[in-house]
């Protein structure tokens, strides 16, 4: 067992503990990546492979089909294992039809996961011996791709997106592309004065298309070197599992210099997905005490789950706003860098009812100059210039980097 590396895959983070008890192994010999979409961009990126997959009860069916599919085209060698807390009744079939090497049905008690796990790490063991591994494949030029979050309603997110893309694809003169991932009620073209016009499973088709034109023809126009993606606002529009959105922003982040995700307000698979591919997340929050107690959740939540603080840009709106608090002893008491501030300005609603970006409509407003230095800044950042996202962890400390690394 002392050369073969077992990752566990899915939430929580204790799960990999749950994996080394069953095996008797020590907990930091086992890996963990929290969400298919991380492990996928791994594969993409060359990382060294993986002996066994072991796929969390947290990870939805979908979800552990599409990965299958992806690592037996990817890594061949590698056993999938899928966990579940109750029989999989119909699941099994189709599980192996797309590559899972087992499903193992928890409350069935730990020896059939024991069992499950050995037969996939010899199976691993054996196949690596007829098949030489291949060299990482290059993926070649990759765009920068950044996510704009809140969990709060209310707090400028769809504005920022809107505004960080027109300015992002003015100076830096690129392609850039605006993502409209709040699938229930987005407006992201709404500030473009545009509606969507392509049902959901036209934007989720993206995702199995390679050739640059294909892709271009699913989006909108909105301005010079602009293009957005979105469908029609429907609350009651079906579920989008994160890993058909992985394969979304993996089209387009291929085909665009630039990518700006505007996300759902919540912590559901698709936008956790966006944020594994994503260079930068954005967490914006307005100058109130609820606001900032949603944001420092945030960064919580999003820290457990795995993902590096430097990623995190933190940005105030409304940060002029005699309201009690200031951007200094919001960055003292929270023990964390404010980023950028916007301020306050009734430009905001009149450009959205004029259906123009701020950033268009009123160029040498405050606002307008507040998002350019934005936009400037993660344009200049190294990961923009490098167009590369950086990995997951692999090991004790899940904020390292290298998820299919040798320790």
């Amino acid at each position: 067992m002392t050369d073969t590396r077992v990752i566990a895959v899915g939430s929580p983070p204790t799960f990999r503990q749950q994996v080394a008890r069953v095996m008797e192994a020590d907990p930091d010999g086992i890996g963990w990546v929290p969400s298919v979409t991380a492990v996928e961009e791994s594969l993409l990126a060359g990382e060294e492979y993986a002996d066994v997959l072991v796929l969390s009860p947290g990870i939805k069916d979908p979800d552990v089909l599409g990965l299958a599919e992806f690592v037996a085209r990817s890594s061949p060698t590698t056993a999938v294992v899928a966990v579940r807390d109750h029989a999989p009744n119909g699941f099994l079939p189709v599980a192996m039809r797309a590559g899972v090497r087992d499903v193992v049905d928890l409350s069935r008690g730990s020896q059939e996961f024991r069992e499950a796990m050995e037969q996939a790490i010899a199976w691993s063991a054996n196949l690596r011996v007829a098949i030489p591994r291949e060299p990482g494949r290059d993926t070649g030029d990759q765009g920068t791709v950044i996510s704009v979050f809140s969990s709060k309603g209310g707090t400028g997110k769809t504005f920022l997106s809107c505004n960080l893309a027109a300015a992002i694809s003015d100076i830096s003169g690129k392609q850039t592309a605006l993502v409209d991932l709040d699938l229930g009620m987005g407006d992201v073209f709404t500030y473009y004065g545009r509606e969507p016009g392509r049902p959901i499973q036209d934007l989720i088709a993206v995702g199995d298309r390679t050739e640059k034109e294909t892709i271009m023809s699913a989006a909108t126009q909105l301005a010079d070197n602009l293009w957005g993606f979105g469908s029609p606002p429907d609350p009651a529009a079906q579920t989008v599992h994160g890993e058909s959105v992985g394969k979304v922003l993996r089209a387009v982040r291929s085909t665009f210099a630039y990518t700006v995700v505007d996300s759902a307000a919540d912590y559901s698979d698709h936008t956790l997905a966006s944020f594994d591919l994503s260079d930068t997340i954005v967490l914006i929050t307005g100058l109130d005490v609820v606001g900032i107690r949603h944001l420092s959740k945030a960064m919580d939540t999003l820290l457990a789950i795995g993902f590096p603080r430097e990623r995190f840009r933190v940005v105030l709106n409304w940060a002029d706003a005699k309201v009690g608090l200031e951007p200094e002893r919001v960055e003292r008491v929270m023990k964390l860098q404010v980023d950028a501030t916007i301020p306050s300005s009734r430009l905001v609603p009149l450009c959205l009812n004029r259906g123009r970006p701020v950033y268009f409509e009123e160029p040498k407003s405050d606002v307008a100059r507040s998002v350019a230095s934005l936009a400037d800044m993660l344009i200049r950042s190294p990961a923009a210039e490098e167009g590369t996202t950086p990995a997951f962890a692999f090991g004790a400390d899940p904020r390292s980097r290298g998820v299919f690394r040798r320790r």
